[in-house]
């Protein structure tokens, strides 16, 4: 099968209070599943693009309706392994009046025991771009082997990849992550992180000379992001700036991955990188503006959201 991206990592089932905005005092929650690589799947197949998506999901029921929610969204997920371990979780509140807490139910799951010799070459080979991020190497060390496999082989094998630091400090520390990370920051067409992720892996604070570093380790686009602050970007070595649309923003988790779908699709579909960051941008935009990861992602035709949607973002 031929598809235009393909991505692995760990999908969570997300337990949200939904009648209080307290974990500490709801008696109700709904699931959901979610999760930074299968958020990008699902940003791409909603465009209208083919996406194909691995993990390990457990032999319980979790994992089954896990796979059933993404397969909904049109996402392959013909390639997933069962095993006998339990599949991940989260419990958050919506962060409607208090900041989102996180808990996470994910150390030693189902996940967590990916490996290289999961992700096979052909995996790879049949596709038009390989996507990873850093989570997939915070949640274990087979993680981390996975992820370097994955995107060394892309590079063997003339695929663009991306990858999205995504450092999440409740899975690990800022050293480990640095000592990780800061190796696979090289040779992919696409690398995003947040400003301060950036900063943490490469211990420095000017954008401009951190991009122009990224650039130099072979990286074709590099992209420094900031919630709805201006973005920063390099391609080639040749710094610029886009100021992202603004929203009223309602639920910024999972923002970053529409971010990150929309500007791969956008490049697929034979965008330039402006304006492939302009969709992306106005992808991230409409998910912060509504309730959960995948809500509000645009629909598209060919990886170019519907003109319609585009309009009504840009207040025409």
């Amino acid at each position: 099968m031929s598809t235009d991206l393909f991505t692995f990592g760990e999908s969570l089932s997300v337990f949200i209070s939904s009648d209080t905005d307290s974990v500490m005092s709801a008696t109700k929650f709904e699931r959901v599943t979610a999760g930074a690589e299968v958020n990008v799947a699902v940003a791409l197949s909603r465009l209208g693009l083919k996406a194909q998506y691995f993990s390990r999901f457990g032999n319980d029921q979790l994992g089954s309706v896990m796979m059933a929610d993404i397969e909904a969204e049109g996402v392959d997920v013909s390639l997933a392994k069962r095993v006998d371990s339990f599949t991940g979780a989260m419990v958050r509140n919506p962060g409607k009046s208090a900041p989102v807490e996180i808990s996470y139910l994910r150390k030693g799951s189902a996940a967590s025991t990916i490996e290289p010799s999961d992700i096979l070459d052909s995996y790879i080979s049949s596709t038009r771009w390989l996507h990873a991020t850093g989570i997939t190497c915070a949640i274990s060390e087979s993680g981390a082997k996975t992820v370097k496999h994955a995107l060394e082989k892309a590079a063997q094998l003339k695929i663009k990849s991306s990858f999205d630091l995504n450092i999440r400090r409740k899975l690990w520390s800022e050293d480990a992550a640095r000592k990780v990370l800061e190796p696979l920051a090289r040779d992919v067409e696409l690398l995003i992180w947040g400003e301060d992720e950036y900063q943490v892996v490469f211990g420095q604070v000017d954008p401009r000379q951190i991009l122009a570093e990224v650039n130099k380790r072979g990286c074709k686009i590099a992209v420094m992001t900031k919630g709805d602050q201006k973005m920063r970007f390099s391609i080639d070595g040749n710094y610029e700036e886009i100021t992202p649309p603004k929203v009223v923003a309602v639920d910024p988790v999972g923002s970053g991955d529409a971010f990150t779908g929309g500007v791969i699709a956008g490049l697929l579909s034979g965008m330039s990188t402006t304006q492939a960051l302009e969709q992306g941008s106005i992808c991230g935009a409409l998910v912060a503006s509504m309730f959960g990861d995948w809500t509000g992602i645009p629909s598209g035709i060919a990886g170019v959201i519907d003109k319609e949607i585009i309009q009504k973002v840009r207040g025409n």
